[in-house]
């Protein structure tokens, strides 16, 4: 409550060579707009344009209304809760006011007003305590040193120094100005009160709240209300409760909400159980929005120094651009040299590799007229084979299939063919080669297994099983089949298990369904591995990494 009532009088001190400022400032239109804006109550928009004034000032070389800039914005910052940032802003400002003549002098002592402020709202009084004196020692003006004698005598008290903040309370109580008076008189009782609850205090509390009242000043009129309430709080809690009633319509009406918070405190402490969870409840919401206000208000002045820093970069970029063109002509000039070098060595590469790509362009296609065609057709035999009753209908559509298949293989659309899920078209695949004379099992082919893995690998997979599964149909003689697939972590694990004939004398000279395969797999970054199964039969390991 009496922290903020300085804070008021921050504008009076910084105002008192008003003149002076409007006559020099008078050439700044921003300037001038940042403090109209100031004395309107509207401390977002005159930060903003306090930032940019200061700029201007500093194009300017002008480092009295470079420090004036500063030391106002710092002063809108401890205000709104940025006292972190309204310190670092007062400090910046000092850099400015390395002259000793009346202005800086006056100028010093409002910035150190507000290094104190922010120091005591961070309970560091000892700092706080070093900014007050220097302050003073600095102002000329009779008004500002009454204010400040009542702020030192304020941080006297919050340390429990009771000697040292009545000697600056009575400095102060010498203002000729009523509304400073009814404060020192106030803060005056309140420091004997504290010192020593037997004094008889309740006659200036009442003379300071009659002269408030009559001055209809109703920041005073808050300060007083609370008082009143800590002062009745164990003598008469009946007169405690009225006076923070008050002292909260009061602070709706000044639109305090930290006063408001203080009231709300003293009647949850006195009010009764259901009372008391009402203002329980509204304190709740109202210290949310506090603290949400003040972190949206750090970071608005945030993003503000930042945009006002970009700001400048960007004019230091444009008053450099005609030099970087220059050098960028200098630089093409030399870049199309060395380019049209680049050019007639790069065109006789590219038609040697043109000439590469044109066999490699054959073998693949080679490769695919085998991979859709060639074993398309054997596999579609094999299920007409396994089949009791021919159903025309599904073969006609599998051939028909095979035919778009293999028509597309000139429009390089093959791997876009997929109509199916993979794990559903792997599984009909595998599935299709099984027979009341050879049993296929598939384990663990789920879709989510399939996650993350390229359709090209899935591709290469889909065939190599497949040159695997027409292998086993022709050689291998295996009444039972498993195909087994696992992935652990990022390696997919495929397990290959028949109880056929084994490798024989393919493990010497390779069938070339077998070699496909390998290859397949290798191209991918794969490992594949033939082994014979420990009771009889073939069992290969496949592992491919899935990045």
């Amino acid at each position: 409550m009496k922290k903020l009532i300085p804070l008021l009088f921050l504008t009076i001190i910084f105002s008192c060579n008003k003149n002076a400022v409007e006559s020099d400032s008078a050439k700044n239109k921003t300037y001038l707009k940042a403090a109209n804006y100031r004395d309107a109550g509207e401390k977002d928009s005159a930060y903003i344009y306090y930032a940019l004034a200061k700029d201007d000032f500093l194009k300017k070389n002008d480092s009295i209304f470079v420090a004036k800039c500063l030391v106002n914005l710092a002063i809108i910052q401890t205000e709104k809760g940025d006292n972190f940032g309204g310190i670092e802003t007062s400090l910046e400002a000092e850099k400015y006011l390395k002259k000793n003549n009346e202005i800086t002098r006056e100028i010093k002592s409002s910035n150190y007003n507000n290094l104190a402020l922010a120091h005591v709202e961070l309970k560091d009084y000892k700092k706080s305590e070093k900014y007050y004196f220097l302050a003073l020692n600095q102002s000329n003006n009779s008004l500002s040193k009454l204010i400040f004698y009542n702020n030192i005598a304020n941080n006297f008290l919050d340390q429990k120094n009771y000697q040292s903040a009545k000697t600056y309370y009575k400095k102060a109580l010498k203002t000729q100005d009523s509304l400073s008076y009814a404060r020192a008189l106030n803060n005056w009782g309140r420091c004997l009160y504290l010192e020593n609850k037997n004094t008889k205090v309740l006659p200036y509390f009442q003379k300071a709240l009659l002269i408030r009242t009559i001055l209809k000043d109703y920041w005073g009129l808050n300060s007083s209300y609370g008082t009143l309430a800590d002062y009745y709080k164990e003598i008469n809690p009946l007169k405690s409760i009225f006076y923070a009633k008050k002292m909260y319509e009061v602070a709706l009406k000044i639109e305090n909400p930290d006063d408001r918070l203080e009231a709300l405190e003293q009647l949850i402490t006195l009010e009764k159980s259901d009372h008391s969870k009402k203002y329980f409840s509204e304190y709740q919401k109202l210290n949310d929005s506090l603290q949400t206000a003040r972190a949206k208000a750090r970071n608005q002045f945030a993003l503000i120094r930042y945009e006002t820093e970009k700001a400048k970069t960007e004019n230091i970029e444009k008053e450099n651009y005609i030099f970087r063109q220059r050098v960028a002509i200098a630089f093409l000039v030399t870049g199309l040299l060395v380019g049209l070098f680049w050019y007639l060595r790069r065109k006789k590469r590219l038609e040697q590799e043109k000439e590469i790509e044109v066999k490699n362009t054959q073998i693949k296609y080679s490769k695919k007229i085998h991979d859709v065609v060639a074993n398309g057709l054997y596999q579609t035999m094999v299920e007409v084979e396994n089949q009791e009753e021919l159903d025309k209908e599904k073969l006609l559509d599998k051939l028909e299939k095979m035919y778009e298949e293999s028509r597309d293989i000139a429009h390089e659309d093959l791997n876009e063919q997929i109509e199916k899920e993979f794990s559903v078209k792997l599984f009909e695949m595998i599935s299709s080669y099984s027979s009341p004379q050879q049993k296929v099992l598939v384990i663990g082919n789920e879709q989510n297994i399939w996650q993350n893995v390229s359709q090209n690998i899935q591709s290469e997979i889909f065939y190599a099983l497949r040159e695997l599964m027409i292998n086993m149909k022709k050689h291998s003689q295996a009444t039972l089949v498993s195909v087994k697939f696992e992935k652990i972590e990022n390696i997919l694990k495929i397990k290959y298990t028949d109880n056929g004939l084994g490798m024989g004398n393919a493990e010497n000279k390779k069938l070339s369904g077998i070699k496909n395969t390998e290859n397949r797999i290798e191209n991918i970054g794969g490992d594949i591995n033939f082994e014979k199964n420990l009771q009889k039969g073939l069992q290969v390991n496949i592992s491919i990494p899935i990045h």
